[in-house]
């Protein structure tokens, strides 16, 4: 049986009473039964189910073929998540799903014969268990389907095998957490021995109170204490929205600006690509590492994750700010509110940020005037989060539409209709810009200046420009500045035949995308004046049959994937990529005529680490794994195998003679690679990948 050794997910440090809950929840997966089980975790909100969760998967995922843990599976629509899923457990890129129903068979004739591990955390309604686990038999033998919930009667419709509620911490466990928040160590300050069991009487042995109040009270002398726990006292019904309401009314006002954005637009985003946003609206690194050490956000696998009541919190802060105007609100999320307000017109300067799901609205006709008084908008998403491709139908914009764009930092619009931004467009706060799959042909509305930035309409502090999926763009932009902010340019499936040569003014860019530009057959040799170049896809180019002479050392290049071009010869210079550096990625699709036309494979040589989702390993001149019954299925997509081998100082290679994958299965499948044909000067690292 092939295992997988899947990544861990992180876990807060500050675990109490954690040991014993993980062994009574082993009773109940029964691992050694090769039954497929489904067990449900419920409790109510902030008692800890998903920190429960995340435990379980670190210490069993190992033992199944595949493993995916879902967060906040109740914020995410049908087909998404059941792409999510699949990814997760098959290890690749799934294509769009087109409908519920769609996933549904695909994850039954996926996952049938696969044992896995699949985590859905915080479920709220049936349906999302109906189209993600409907039934035991979409999963192979051996299977556990673990589901958190804060609603015990949807876990007993759904027939779970079996049920752990969530205790509240007991006496000791709430003392010991809260110490570590409060005190930054194991014990008890005993001069605040007393003081500590109020505060813990309101905390009512939920951790999440535990933290917040605990992070609340540190650093306070005696005499603050008394003062904050009389607060708490005065409360008719306490509750832990109120508890977590008082540590927020503690934040700066940067602080608590930094916390609202996150609650209403960033959950679950990367939290390098927030950070550079929010710091450009002058919310320092400082603030996040601020919300972070009072528990009101963690970063987890390089995630800004946020708690669900902590949301909810943030969510009923801007709706108290005009209760029946969402037009007079700082930020606007619900797809019900921004259409209202966009129809309506009753959009106003104090609407800082919009985040608006087409896919959950009707049509609609945005006008000029709807936004016209939303001067300070700081940012902007038009996004679509639906089950099916992005409809062009529901949002109409008219062809002279203007925005105000004077304070936007971020600018996200999906399908974005028109075949240019409005002539007036202002980008000079701009950090991202995204208009993937849009209508543009060119950038900017003008004349003889229309193809030409950012001196023009000033770009300079632009970080993310993605163009992705907009098939009607046929040339980038000339660059007539030097752009060192710019770290990110993604043009994949434009309809660009050539770069200028202008692109190496782009000093800072970290990462290149062009996959899947059809067109595309020319690169500019000044690409290697690219020098903070990490990652450069060029995977799908199917016209490009040629690199440019590596004219300079290109010393950060670590990814370069040429699979699916129509070159079949590097150039020799392509050995300056080795200079300087330990890694370079390589992936170049050929001798497929020779070989076996109808199996297609690549060599691809992308670096010095061993990949994460390897099943087998031995060292020596071969290697052999038994693979599982009917493997060779219609399933069946090909076989990935990765050779490591190094050379001493001063050793050299001059002809790599064959590499071949042999298949006993019945019938043998024999594939040889001959020589690769190049004498490599330096010493290297590398990684054969055939596929």
């Amino acid at each position: 049986m092939l295992i997988s050794r899947p990544k861990l997910l992180c876990i807060s440090a500050n675990l109490v009473g954690f040991d014993s809950r993980l062994e009574e929840m082993s009773s109940l997966l029964c691992m050694e039964s090769n039954d497929v089980r489904m067990i449900g975790i419920h409790g109510i909100g902030g008692i800890g189910k998903t920190t429960l969760a995340i435990g379980i998967y670190n210490q069993i995922a190992h033992q199944f073929e595949g493993a995916s843990f879902l967060p906040n599976a109740a914020e995410h629509r049908g087909s998404l998540i059941q792409r999510k899923l699949l990814a997760d457990i098959l290890g690749e890129k799934i294509a769009r799903i087109s409908n519920i129903d769609e996933g549904i068979s695909l994850i039954k004739k996926t996952l049938c014969s696969r044992k896995v591990l699949i985590i859905l955390d915080d479920v709220s309604a049936l349906t999302q268990l109906e189209f993600l686990a409907g039934s035991r038999h979409w999963f192979g033998s051996g299977s556990r389907i673990i589901i958190t919930s804060r609603n015990k009667h949807l876990l007993d419709v759904h027939e779970v095998d079996g049920l752990y509620e969530v205790q509240k911490l007991k006496s000791e466990e709430a003392f010991k957490l809260f110490s570590l928040y409060a005190f930054e160590a194991d014990l008890l300050d005993d001069r605040f021995w007393e003081l500590s069991g109020r505060a813990l009487n309101y905390c009512d042995g939920l951790p999440l109170a535990v933290k917040v109040v605990g992070c609340y009270l540190r650093n306070k002398t005696e005499l603050e204490w008394e003062d904050e726990l009389l607060k708490l006292t005065t409360v008719g019904q306490l509750t832990v929205q109120y508890v977590l309401r008082l540590s927020y009314d503690r934040l700066k006002h940067t602080e608590k600006d930094l916390f609202l954005d996150i609650a209403c637009f960033f959950r679950g985003k990367d939290s390098d690509s927030v950070g550079r946003i929010l710091d450009s609206c002058n919310f320092s690194a400082i603030g996040m590492k601020v919300l972070k050490d009072c528990s009101f956000i963690s970063i987890l696998d390089n995630k800004i994750e946020m708690h669900g009541l902590m949301q909810q919190m943030g969510w009923e802060i801007i709706r108290r700010e005009s209760p029946g105007q969402p037009g007079q609100r700082s930020r606007l999320w619900n797809p019900e509110d921004v259409h209202a307000v966009l129809t309506q017109k009753t959009g106003t300067k104090a609407i800082e940020g919009i985040s608006f799901d087409v896919s959950a609205s009707k049509e609609i006709q945005i006008t000029s005037e709807a936004l016209k008084k939303m001067t300070n908008l700081r940012l902007l998403r038009v996004y679509w989060d639906g089950l099916s491709s992005y409809d062009s139908n529901t949002v109409h914009l008219p062809e002279e539409f203007e925005f105000p764009s004077y304070e936007l930092r971020y600018l996200h619009w999906d399908g974005w209709s028109l075949e240019s931004l409005p002539s007036n467009f202002n980008g000079k706060k701009l950090v991202e810009l995204s208009l993937k799959h849009s209508s543009l042909n060119h950038l900017w509305k003008g004349n003889k200046d229309a193809y030409y930035f950012p001196r023009i309409i000033g770009l300079e502090k632009l970080e993310v420009l993605n163009l992705s999926g907009c098939s009607r763009l046929e040339k980038f932009p000339d660059i007539k500045a030097n752009m060192e902010s710019l770290l990110e340019l993604h043009l994949e499936g434009t309809a660009i035949i050539e770069l200028p040569s202008s692109v190496g003014y782009l000093r800072g860019l970290v990462l290149l995308n062009m996959k899947s530009c059809k067109n595309l057959k020319i690169l500019p040799g000044r690409i290697c004046d690219l020098k903070s170049l990490k990652t450069l896809i060029l995977s799908g180019c199917s016209k490009l049959e040629r690199l440019p002479e590596i004219t300079e050392v290109m010393e950060h290049l670590e990814e370069l994937l040429l699979d699916g071009t129509s070159i079949r010869e590097l150039p020799r210079s392509i050995l300056r990529l080795k200079e300087n550096q330990d890694h370079v990625a390589m992936a170049l699709e050929t001798l497929h005529q020779e070989l076996f036309p109808e199996i297609g494979y690549s060599i691809v040589i992308p670096g010095s680490r061993i990949p994460k989702w390897r099943w087998h390993e031995n060292m020596g001149a071969s290697v052999s794994a038994t693979l599982p019954p009917h493997w060779l299925d219609n399933n069946f997509s090909g076989v990935a195998l990765c050779a490591v081998f190094a050379l001493e100082e001063g050793e050299t290679i001059q002809r790599l003679v064959r590499f071949a994958v042999i298949l006993n299965a019945g019938k043998g499948l024999i594939s040889v690679i001959p020589s690769l044909g190049h004498t490599v000067e330096t010493e290297l690292l590398r990684r054969i990948t055939c596929v």
